[in-house]
């Protein structure tokens, strides 16, 4: 009963977002498409289960209105000092940061030649890094279409960022704003070692100091005569384009992703375990809450703008009140007021649909 039931409520909102699918787009149209960000649930080391929630409930949904997507999965881990596994957040925030960033570079560079080329000089680098890492992946040489295979194709417009679970939430809405106001500076990226290169000897500076005070250096690591001492070859410096002196203010505007926010409410320990075996025959009723906040995504019917920081800030804010969520400290919303007011938000947890 209950796996009829729940493929019946299932079908239902798949139906509704059908129409979608249906429209004619114009030639010159952009298809709609959105960035789904997946990080670690509260109390998990992996994805997994977050994944298993985004393809039961949320992915029907789209599939059946045509909405593109782009899935990115965060899960950093790293051992503590007893030798356990731990989650190490930030990574969502950083690629939302860094993807808003990339936009307002992109307004300045428009205007400035000199910046132009320093971008150039990055996107080569950037290649030729691509090239080395698949050469020390695959132990040959990359061919071009390789590399053009591996490479998603970048979307023209702005996508609307789509965060499964409160933990993605938080870091979606304070990447967000460190990429509306945050500092525009990029590092030139480090040439990327050949595993060819690493294998060889590092060369070394040797130098030796003169009766009258000269040194002499030799770079071939030769003897030299006399007394000298052995050093490692100092690291280039890391070049830093300075895109922040080019930013006076007028692009602080750039277009914003509007964000939706679905809920991930995960049962676990023992003293949920009647609770999820409810579940468990019950289904039917978590189809019901998750795919209407997808099917709202999908028809755009519950856009508007955000009622400031104290709204982004209680969204979600229920799944803190989970098991999972024991003995682990709140996540905080940072947003600067002035990107609150800007911001556009899906309100899926009211019940137009």
């Amino acid at each position: 009963y209950n796996k009829r039931e729940s493929q019946k409520r299932l079908d239902y909102y798949r139906e509704r977002a059908a129409h979608v699918a249906n429209e004619t787009v114009g030639s010159l149209d952009v298809v709609r498409k959105v960035h789904v960000y997946i990080a670690v649930p509260m109390g998990e080391l992996g994805t997994r289960k977050a994944r298993q929630h985004w393809e039961q409930y949320v992915l029907p949904v789209f599939a059946a209105g045509a909405l593109d997507y782009e899935l990115t999965l965060v899960n950093d881990t790293e051992q503590n000092a007893d030798g356990a596994e731990t989650v190490v957040r930030g990574g969502v925030h950083r690629a939302v940061a860094e993807a808003i960033k990339e936009r307002r570079r992109k307004l300045l560079e428009a205007d400035n030649a000199e910046l132009r080329l320093w971008r150039a000089a990055v996107d080569e680098r950037r290649r030729e890094n691509e090239q080395r890492q698949l050469k020390n992946r695959l132990g040959v040489e990359p061919g071009m279409s390789v590399l053009e295979l591996w490479k998603a194709q970048e979307y023209p417009g702005v996508m609307d960022v789509v965060a499964i679970g409160r933990e993605t939430w938080v870091e979606v809405v304070n990447g967000v704003s460190e990429g509306a106001v945050g500092s525009l500076d990029m590092e030139v990226p480090a040439l990327v070692a050949l595993d060819a290169d690493a294998s060889k000897p590092a060369t070394q500076v040797v130098a030796e100091t003169r009766a009258d005070g000269a040194q002499v250096m030799d770079t071939a690591g030769q003897p030299v005569q006399g007394s000298h001492t052995a050093q490692e070859a100092p690291a280039a410096a890391a070049q830093t384009i300075g895109y922040d002196r080019y930013d006076v203010g007028e692009r602080a505007a750039v277009a914003l992703p509007g964000l939706a926010y679905i809920a991930h409410e995960r049962l676990t320990g023992w003293g949920s375990v009647p609770q999820r075996i409810w579940n468990f025959f019950h289904d039917q009723q978590n189809v019901d809450r998750y795919a209407s906040q997808a099917l709202q995504i999908v028809l755009e019917s519950t856009r508007r703008a955000a009622r400031g920081v104290q709204e982004l800030e209680a969204i979600g804010r229920s799944e803190e009140e989970l098991p999972a969520w024991e003995g682990q400290p709140p996540l905080e919303v940072v947003i600067d007021s002035g990107v609150a007011e800007r911001l556009q938000i899906y309100d899926t947890q009211c019940d137009a649909v």
